[in-house]
């Protein structure tokens, strides 16, 4: 009989030997794994991530949004009769764009001063009177050096126009020049009326103010007083600019166009059979807007929601897709407020892109009005500098909302230039309008 020892220990050293070779093996094919893993999450993309279709075409369409007036030459004496100023501040200079040791005068710069009825002949005089009338006219021409001359006007106005929350908000003035608005106040410091239109490139500001002497304290003149001087003045300068000249106090801003009531939140208003269009896998978190902040957004709330998606979680690998969307939407504080609000909005951004000029140091090139969608539409290239790629956007009005919709994205190291991101941005912008219920 043989000893089992020697057999027994061949035996053992023979599977141990086995036992290292599988280990081996295993520990190979694990390190290989691990090796195919990284190469997976550096280069291949996940199947079904992306897209760039189907994509709609977006379509060019006439430019609907007028030239407007370039006012170069401003009328004698603001556009105020000798007649209407005598009667608003008796005794006063005819001459009212001398100036003085107080004032600058000049073209677009008049004043009328009256103390006691003008019966005080100086000028800032010290001592007991009975009353002060003072009729200010002010025309200011835009000459927009960095945005279009009428867009730059529609800026100067907007802060005053209705709908400015404060303790004396303006009042809607109808039938005087592209627009108007209208405030009184009783305090020291802003007494009286002040009427402030916009015509073309030219804003006029008409303030007529005064006192009364009451005893031994002086009260403001009543607001239907100031209210009827700084009208009537205004009116005149208007008429001498050549526009409208009947003013009117409204409590509505006409036409009254009803604003949507359904307006979903930026993340809500793309469908996902839209978004898979564009930017399929994408996550999604609160973005911000390309054009949108560059308007003068008085009256306006925005929020904006973007979409991302990559093949990779290298920034210089793999494929990316960017889609932002954007909503401003009008406040309708007073009737009729909220759509005119978006409309002013919309005109001004529309022609600083037409003319080329934007504030700030962004390039955008290929300016196109669109057939589409909504109530009027434009396209434009965000030209981006260096190794950044381009933006395509897309800008429409649907009555009190502004959209925007801007689309860019990389293949590998190559940043996406082209109509293609038109196409896409103009593809979502429809799914959009879809989503706008009254």
């Amino acid at each position: 009989m043989s000893d089992p020892e020697p057999a027994g220990l061949a035996h053992r050293l023979r599977t141990d030997r086995r036992w290292r070779i599988a280990a081996v093996a295993g520990a190979l094919a694990l390190a290989l794994g691990v090796t195919v893993a990284v190469a997976v999450a550096r280069g291949a993309a996940p199947s079904g991530g992306i897209a760039d279709g189907p994509l709609l075409p977006a379509p060019a369409g006439a430019d609907r949004v007028p030239a407007g007036r370039i006012i170069e030459k401003l009328p004698r004496n603001c556009g105020v009769s000798d007649a209407t100023a005598a009667r608003l501040a008796p005794g006063s200079d005819p001459d009212a764009e001398k100036g003085g040791v107080f004032r600058r005068g000049g073209p677009g710069s008049c004043m009328w001063y009256s103390l006691d009825d003008g019966k005080a002949k100086c000028d800032w005089c010290v001592g007991d009177f009975a009353n002060e009338r003072v009729l200010d006219v002010t025309i200011t021409l835009a000459s927009g050096r960095s945005q279009s001359p009428i867009s730059e006007a529609m800026e100067m106005v907007g802060g005053a126009g209705p709908g400015r929350v404060g303790a004396d908000p303006a009042k809607i003035v109808e039938g005087l020049g592209a627009e108007a608005a209208a405030r009184y106040s009783a305090d020291t410091e802003t007494e009286g009326a002040i009427v402030t239109f916009r015509e073309g490139n030219a804003v006029a500001t008409i303030r007529y103010r005064g006192w009364d002497a009451d005893g031994d304290r002086r009260r403001t003149i009543p607001e239907k007083t100031a209210m009827d001087g700084a009208l009537a003045a205004a009116a005149e300068t208007a008429k001498a600019l050549g526009t409208a000249a009947n003013p009117v106090l409204s409590t509505v801003k006409q036409p009254v166009t009803p604003p949507l009531t359904r307006v979903p939140k930026p993340c809500d208003a793309v469908p996902g059979r839209t978004v898979d269009m564009v930017a399929r896998d994408a996550y999604r978190r609160r973005g911000s807007a390309n054009l949108l902040p560059a308007t003068h957004r008085t009256g306006m709330s925005v929020e904006s929601c973007t979409w991302k998606a990559r093949t990779s979680e290298f920034t210089d690998e793999g494929r990316s897709r960017t889609l932002t969307v954007s909503l401003a939407v009008g406040e309708d504080r007073v009737p009729g407020m909220a759509v005119h609000t978006a409309t002013r909005h919309y005109l001004g951004l529309h022609r600083n892109l037409r003319s080329g000029r934007l504030p700030g140091i962004t390039a955008f090139t290929g300016f196109t009005p669109l057939a589409g969608p909504g109530d009027r539409a434009f396209a434009v290239t965000k030209t981006g500098i260096g190794s950044m790629g381009d933006v395509g956007v897309v800008v429409f009005q649907k009555r009190n909302v502004l959209i925007e919709v801007a689309y860019e994205g990389a293949d590998q190291e190559t940043e996406l230039r082209g109509r293609m991101l038109i196409d896409s941005a103009y593809t979502v912008a429809v799914a959009v309008e879809r989503s706008l219920r009254s």
